[in-house]
């Protein structure tokens, strides 16, 4: 506060002169009072603070699809990785086909090529690749979906009118998650009393779903 620092400045230069003989004329120290209207306007000023939303819900959702498309990148890497092993899939294949019709010379070549290098496929690749498959799939529902949402005033003004009467800050996030299954967005909170509440909302997305047909024509559009 201003006058708070005013009185330090002044108690300061009155102390000095004090102690050189000078004597502080009324009113010089007793300036930096403070009045009624002066605590009125930094009570309201304090009040304020304490009752404007800095992080809305709004803004939790946008954070969650960037956390989600940050998890997505790293599952397209996975994905990538697990798919060089069957890269040699076409390859083997394409000798087999062309073994079968080759001279004996040809497939005796292709029978040493093959039990010479290992190009088999384990459980443990097969797992890996689906699991990569399912993470991609996984992480771009939750990304879609909490943009969706970010942008869906039904939820995000439904929520935060819901936290204002629950004394519920939206940064005081525990949990947020989001189902493609039921199409259910679930927010979990901890109130200013130390208690859990949480607010979901079922079926509000259906119109941002995209067949696995438009995913796959999306996907070779964009050199997939």
């Amino acid at each position: 506060m201003d006058q708070v620092n005013l009185s330090m400045t002044l108690t300061t230069g009155a102390t000095y002169y004090a102690g050189v003989g000078g004597i502080a004329v009324d009113g010089s120290v007793t300036q930096a009072q403070l009045d009624a209207t002066m605590v009125t306007a930094y009570n309201d000023a304090y009040d304020a603070v304490l009752t404007s939303t800095y992080y809305n819900t709004q803004m939790l959702l946008e954070d969650q699809a960037d956390l989600a498309m940050a998890n997505l990148s790293t599952s397209v890497d996975a994905l990538v990785a697990a798919t060089a092993t069957f890269a040699t899939v076409g390859a083997v294949a394409e000798m087999a086909a062309e073994a079968s019709t080759g001279s004996p010379e040809d497939q005796m070549q292709t029978q040493e090529i093959l039990a010479t290098t290992d190009m088999t496929i384990t459980e443990a690749d097969v797992e890996e690749y689906n699991t990569a498959v399912a993470d991609v799939e996984r992480y771009a529902q939750e990304a879609g979906a909490f943009l969706s949402a970010s942008t869906n005033t039904q939820i995000t003004s439904g929520t935060d009118n819901w936290a204002a009467s629950n004394n519920v800050s939206a940064a005081a996030y525990t949990t947020v998650t989001y189902d493609a299954t039921t199409d259910l967005l679930f927010m979990e909170f901890i109130n200013a009393n130390g208690a859990y509440m949480s607010a979901g909302f079922s079926g509000y997305l259906q119109g941002d779903f995209k067949t696995a047909e438009e995913i796959y024509q999306t996907g070779i559009a964009y050199g997939g």
